[in-house]
């Protein structure tokens, strides 16, 4: 009677080697794509953040308005522009409550932030704490362009001189943490202020 041929001890251990170096590969293998999967979804939060504080800037900033929120000063300002923070009066869409709202949008301490006041006749009204817009900011800065009294192209400034007018354009650059850029936005403002070309 033939006998059957087993494996040796040595065999098993090969075998035992291969089975965990597969192994060790696999687990390698299952936690690089983890760690990718987790950047993936990292940089999407990230992207919609951006994109979502960008649609905000554009909507708000694109419909101020030339209202003053102070008629005790002569020449009351209407949109307060620096290199990092503008003020300016614009409505709010109904999903948000409506109504116009000054917005004060400012970028300090690494955050991207928007106050709202509720404008109540000449009245002004706080409403909640300071909204964040968008965290790990580096660096932003606004600038603005648009007509001078005397109807001469202004060029981009870096603080808005005029605080009774509307600029025609308000530019927004920054720089974030991490790898996703910001693009840079130049919001046109919606308001033809033909009319008051020449005011003074």
């Amino acid at each position: 009677m033939k006998r059957e041929r087993g494996f040796t001890l040595l065999e098993i251990l090969v075998v035992l080697s291969l089975l965990g170096v597969l192994i060790g590969l696999l687990g390698t293998f299952v936690l690089n794509a983890t760690a990718s999967q987790a950047r993936a979804d990292l940089y999407a939060t990230r992207l919609d953040e951006v994109r979502g504080a960008q649609r905000f800037l554009r909507a708000a900033i694109s419909q101020a308005l030339p209202l003053a929120t102070d008629v005790s000063q002569a020449k009351a300002p209407r949109f307060i522009g620096a290199a990092d923070q503008l003020v300016f009066v614009a409505p709010l869409p109904d999903s948000l409550g409506g109504g116009l709202y000054q917005q004060r949008i400012s970028s300090s301490e690494h955050r991207l932030q928007v106050r709202f006041a509720r404008l109540m006749g000449q009245v002004l009204l706080p409403v909640g704490e300071v909204q964040l817009l968008l965290d790990d900011v580096q660096q932003m800065s606004f600038s603005y362009r648009g007509l001078s009294p005397q109807a001469q192209d202004s060029g981009w400034l870096a603080a808005w001189p005029w605080p009774e007018r509307l600029p025609r354009q308000v530019r927004i650059q920054a720089h974030l943490q991490g790898p996703l850029p910001w693009v840079t936005e130049e919001i046109n403002l919606r308001l033809d202020l033909a009319g008051e070309v020449g005011s003074e």
